[in-house]
């Protein structure tokens, strides 16, 4: 077969480290690539560099990137993006301009067209993927549109200059089940057109059925590349065993029947649940729900009227005091407002090296200083931050200072309290997209605090609701956030309607 893509000894470097070493790979025109790993592993960094893009901070470090020969790297060969190559990822209301009509978004993806022939056009594309063709259809805007019909069009967007090659990104993540079983229909078609497919996933059971062989990627290597058959029957390393079935995760953190209050207010009543090493649990409610005393329970500072809180299975103290170093170290707190929760005349270096001091016994001024530059490193801030005080650096800088700062304990557990609810929107995607890679390089568990069910759905792989103070649904993510819905219609939903009608199961 002829090659389409190939990837030959690609190495990317960000902030010194490797974020892809050595990798090679190379697709055939009209095969389908599953790119599997864990968050982190830098399949999305590998995606985008077949299209000719490095994210901010990543540079090339060596090896060739080509398509159909032409080299994408440093920079992209024009007509390969758009023209060879289509796109189409994950969040489909980030990818549509919410100002342009459905209409005007596929016309400005196919180039230029004749007035005569733009009405037939957008029909024609609106078909290919299973849309309605009516004209009325085509003059909606976005959010007029479900979850599946807006990354359906993304999806005609990405096939309007009929691409040999389509780059998914985790094109079904952000929909719930019945929106993504209608794209990956429409992207089952595709492949039957000979359209080739590099597709990218964390999740294997999703794309095994639709792709001729799977890529594993762990910490920017190649781990695996087989047929999509044998890495299923028999899986040869860790990272895809554990895609391949679901294999059972150490329980860090539990809650069990906890309660709380506020003298004779109760705020907490009967709550309980299980957070796994590596995981990310969010705990979704409105304001007022009790959502942040369950933080304050768990991290020492509330103490609940009943119930406990188990470490690995041990009921610790219910205050901080009475737990003890190891203890108060394993889970860290990261508060809402890094601006309160920093002092204001303490340079970051100052806030970094009290942790270490008192949770880690690290006293010496260079080894805290060697600590303070990996803790920066790791929230990916420079080294050079360590000497400003929180009013010199942005919001999402103070709040990757905060995350450093629990980070410096070494913790098991990072109990996020609205961490994202201050930023601006890709402020706050930086600091999901650290988290994910936190739990991936670190193994630490998240529990992730938020009133957002956006949030919620993009972050976590379960999810704990909050109403009146009680649990009342819990599970898998994808089952409980539809979020291809109307945010307000799935805030009720979620977190009106169990109190009133039971909707969703305890």
């Amino acid at each position: 077969m002829t090659a389409l893509v190939e990837v030959r000894d690609l190495r990317l470097l960000a902030g010194g480290r490797p974020v892809l070493a050595g990798v090679d790979l190379v697709l055939a025109e009209g095969e389908s690539v599953g790119l599997v790993g864990a968050s982190g592993s830098g399949k999305t960094t590998l995606a985008l560099a077949v299209l000719g893009h490095l994210r901010s901070g990543v540079r090339h470090g060596g090896g060739r990137v080509s398509v159909r020969g032409k080299d994408m790297l440093p920079t992209p060969a024009p007509g390969v993006r758009g023209g060879t190559i289509g796109y189409v990822g994950q969040d489909p209301g980030a990818s549509l301009n919410p100002y342009a009509r459905i209409s005007s978004i596929l016309l400005s993806a196919a180039g230029p067209t004749p007035r005569a022939a733009r009405a037939g056009r957008v029909r024609d594309l609106l078909g290919r993927v299973g849309l309605p063709r009516e004209d009325a259809f085509a003059r909606r805007y976005p959010h007029q549109l479900s979850g599946g019909q807006q990354q359906r069009v993304v999806l005609a967007a990405a096939l309007a200059r009929e691409p040999r090659l389509l780059v998914l990104d985790e094109p079904t993540t952000a929909l719930d089940l019945v929106a993504k079983a209608e794209v990956l229909r429409e992207i089952r078609r595709q492949t039957e057109t000979g359209v080739a497919l590099l597709w990218v996933s964390h999740d294997l059971s999703t794309v095994r059925e639709l792709v001729d062989r799977v890529v594993v990627l762990d910490a920017g290597k190649v781990t695996e590349d087989r047929s999509a058959v044998e890495v299923t029957a028999a899986p040869a390393v860790p990272v895809t065993r554990a895609a391949a079935r679901e294999e059972d995760r150490a329980i860090v953190l539990s809650g069990r029947s906890l309660a709380a209050s506020f003298g004779e207010r109760a705020i907490l009543s009967d709550v309980d649940f299980d957070l796994h090493r590596g995981a990310c649990l969010a705990v979704l409610g409105v304001s007022g729900v009790g959502k942040s005393t369950l933080a304050r329970c768990l991290a020492g500072l509330h103490r609940p009227k009943s119930g406990s809180v188990l470490l690995h299975g041990t009921a610790l103290a219910p205050g901080v005091r009475g737990r003890s170093t190891a203890e108060r170290a394993a889970i860290a707190l990261v508060a809402q407002n890094p601006a309160e929760a920093l002092h204001p005349r303490q340079d970051v270096r100052t806030a970094l090296s009290r942790p270490l001091r008192r949770l880690r016994g690290i006293t010496s001024r260079s080894a805290q200083d060697i600590e303070v530059t990996r803790l920066l490193e790791a929230v990916r801030l420079p080294s050079a931050l360590a000497s400003r005080l929180p009013g010199e650096l942005s919001g999402g800088q103070r709040q990757r200072v905060a995350l450093a700062r629990a980070l410096a304990a070494d913790p098991e557990v990072l109990i996020c309290d609205e961490v994202t609810s201050a930023l601006d929107t890709a402020t706050q995607a930086g600091v999901l997209d650290l988290l994910a890679e936190l739990r991936a390089e670190l193994g630490v568990a998240v529990l992730l605090i938020t009133h957002d069910p956006w949030v919620a759905a993009s972050a976590s792989d379960s999810v704990l609701v909050l109403a009146s103070g009680r649990a009342v649904a819990s599970g898998p993510t994808a089952g409980l956030l539809p979020v291809g819905e109307d945010p307000e219609k799935l805030v009720t939903r979620l977190l009106v309607s169990p109190i009133t009608e039971g909707v969703l199961p305890a």
